[in-house]
């Protein structure tokens, strides 16, 4: 049986794909194997977005209506065709195995396209399907014009052989819990206002690589999903969303971060008691506890966490202090703060601590421009403002991280990172160091 949640993370670029541009009776022929293939081995809900992501790529809003034999007619075509358009097998190949992502069912696709092919079609067609498997040693030359297609499935492949880490995100309202998440995903894919953002749990899946597409089910599945769709999500329903994660470095794992509702909500009571028996239920490597610096010490705050002593086992917590961007020199002095912190934690039953402190707002700026997002007049300035802010030697967080040091051939983004925390929360995260 297919893994629907590893489809489901999987990476599809469509921008660039070499029928692009075919003549729209091709593209339309095209489109027709593909479907005709892949629902005749899985019709689910990840199969048909995927699907429609192709018919609106080739075919845009164009009406679709032939006859079952006249399809059968057009994919035995497309597979023995040995004129100009021979490449559309491979490419028809490549796509196939890149929606379907199963050994067993490409393998049997593959067999029944080998059905109408000669006997030199055959052999050629075999070295597309060891590229497909990674065979560094075969010769591709001979099918260099599908090579993007293979390098897709082929990171594809790779990624959903690494084990994947989990991490649950807890915390108090206005603790910046989402801001903290769309920083280490790099996006703003979940709200990030004082209101009750989230009403139910969220999972938010990596993908090998950024094809441009945010994936989300919700109480509608979509592999194409706009802000308008994340703005509007029904918390009725779990959610699953899926995006490529921009890491300050290279991401080493498979990642699922569970984001749970604020356990301190006024209105709907509810919410911590979905937290609460998502952190006991749920299979997680960490647990993200986030503080607000500015509110450390509340009542709430003190339940929550004896709750968490009680329940949760300790070695599996990181506590994130956050919003350290609002200290000032003179009211406030990040050291003692975070030696108060520890102190609290160890009365509440937590003896040495992980403490990340962060500015997750300045981490998420830092993000977005440094891989090309268009940021407000405000953003700009905010970022303006704790570049200065953060440089200065008080305000480095970096020293708080063990191994994380301020390099000569540090770039703008690098550096920041480093000053603000969030580079050495990633390292702790995603690269491997606890």
């Amino acid at each position: 049986m297919i893994d629907k949640t590893v489809r489901f993370t999987t990476s599809v670029a469509l921008a660039q794909h070499p029928m692009s541009n075919a003549r729209t009776k091709s593209k339309k022929q095209y489109y027709l194997a593909l479907e005709y293939f892949v629902k005749d081995k899985v019709a689910d809900e990840y199969a048909i977005s995927r699907l429609e992501q192709y018919r609106k790529k080739f075919l845009k809003n164009k009406v679709i209506g032939e006859k079952d034999s006249i399809i059968e007619d057009i994919v035995h075509s497309i597979i023995k065709n040995n004129r100009s358009q021979r490449r559309y097998r491979y490419w028809l190949m490549c796509d196939i195995a890149l929606i379907l992502m199963d050994d067993s069912l490409i393998e049997q696709v593959s067999e029944e396209m080998q059905k109408f092919m000669t006997k030199p079609q055959r052999k050629k067609f075999g070295i597309l399907l060891q590229a497909l498997k990674g065979g560094d040693e075969v010769d591709c030359i001979s099918i260099a014009f599908a090579k993007e297609l293979i390098l897709q499935f082929r990171k594809n492949y790779s990624f959903l052989k690494k084990p994947m880490q989990r991490y649950i995100v807890t915390a108090n309202m206005s603790a910046g819990k989402s801001t903290l998440i769309n920083a280490l995903i790099g996006k703003p894919l979940t709200r990030t206002s004082q209101e009750v953002c989230t009403g139910n749990k969220c999972y938010l899946y990596n993908k090998p690589f950024e094809d441009g597409c945010i994936h989300l089910k919700n109480d509608t599945y979509t592999m194409n999903a706009s802000s308008d769709d994340l703005e509007d999500i029904s918390w009725e329903y779990e959610t699953n969303i899926a995006s490529f994660f921009r890491g300050m470095d290279e991401i080493k794992y498979r990642l699922c971060i569970i984001d749970t509702p604020g356990v301190n909500s006024a209105i709907n009571r509810n919410h911590g008691r979905i937290s609460r028996k998502a952190l006991k239920k749920e299979q997680y490597e960490k647990v993200l506890y986030i503080l607000n610096a500015n509110k450390l010490g509340t009542e709430e705050e003190i339940a929550h966490l004896k709750w968490i002593s009680e329940n949760v086992q300790k070695d599996k917590i990181i506590f994130i202090l956050n919003k350290l961007d609002d200290f000032h020199i003179a009211d406030d002095n990040i050291s003692i703060s975070l030696n108060k912190v520890k102190n609290d934690l160890a009365m509440l039953g937590f003896q040495n601590p992980i403490i990340c402190p962060i500015s997750a707002y300045f981490a998420l700026l830092i993000k977005r421009k440094s891989y090309g997002d268009k940021l407000t007049d405000d953003e700009l300035d905010a970022y303006s403002l704790y570049m200065k802010k953060f440089r200065k030697p008080v305000y480095d967080l970096s020293k708080y991280y063990n191994g994380i040091q301020i390099e000569s051939g540090d770039g703008e983004a690098t550096e920041m990172s480093k000053r603000c925390g969030l580079y050495g929360l990633e390292k702790i995260l995603f690269g491997g160091t606890i």
